[in-house]
């Protein structure tokens, strides 16, 4: 973990040796986003709930500041019990200095690799150590570094959201479908089915709990 810290910390080692905080709060003031993004549920749930709007073809309804405030909201709501065992392992908040957020990462880490490795397909690890090798061929004999490890998680976090998305479409292409089929017989084929079909989408969501049935099975995914 103290690779992967210094890795990031590499833009002004010297400036935060001599103690300028200003360098090593901009350099880890950006590496948490990054982290919270590629390392935590909310891009699965980001991916998710932009194919749930794609879907419903209800753009203006749902504007992209919604859906990503809730994408952050259900990320929040997984990881919670993970933070709270970083936080444990952490224990006191460190000083401005790189050596003390290097310790802080690393005690960290464990909890949070633990989830990484817990919903990572064993097929996309083997995949990033495989282009890890093919770049460096000294990383053959290494365990897998945390980049490659947050790397193969977000790798399966798409795929996983690839999946459910496509159940989440099906319904609503059945309504487009049924719409379509149904202005063509009756002789409206100029209105624009999408249009027609919003309504129809928007009953069948609401008729079926679609909110709770989101939330339930995104949040048991990771149970």
């Amino acid at each position: 973990m103290r690779a992967m810290l210094a890795a990031l910390l590499v833009a002004a080692p010297a400036q935060a040796a001599e103690g300028d905080r200003l360098v090593l709060w901009l350099v880890v003031g950006s590496a948490i986003p990054l982290l919270a993004v590629c390392a935590t549920a909310f891009a699965k749930a980001l991916v998710l709930l932009g194919i749930l709007r794609g879907g419903l073809g209800a753009q203006g309804a749902l504007p992209v500041v919604v859906v990503t405030g809730l994408a952050a909201l259900l990320a929040l709501l997984v990881m919670a019990p993970v933070g709270r065992q970083m936080l444990s392992a952490v224990g006191d908040l460190p000083v401005d200095s790189v050596q003390s957020w290097s310790v802080a990462a690393e005690r960290a880490w464990p909890p949070l690799e633990g989830f990484l490795l817990a919903h990572t397909a064993p097929e996309q690890t083997e995949l990033i150590r495989e282009v890890s090798v093919g770049l460096d061929a000294t990383v053959a004999a290494a365990p897998v570094s945390p980049i490659d490890r947050i790397v193969a998680f977000v790798l399966s976090e798409l795929g996983a959201a690839f999946q459910l998305g496509v159940l989440l479409l099906l319904p609503f292409l059945i309504v487009d479908l049924l719409v379509a089929n149904t202005l063509v017989t009756v002789g409206f084929a100029l209105l624009p089915p999408a249009a027609i079909a919003l309504p129809f989408k928007l009953l069948l969501f609401v008729a079926a709990d679609g909110w709770g049935l989101f939330v339930r099975g995104f949040a048991a995914g990771y149970g």
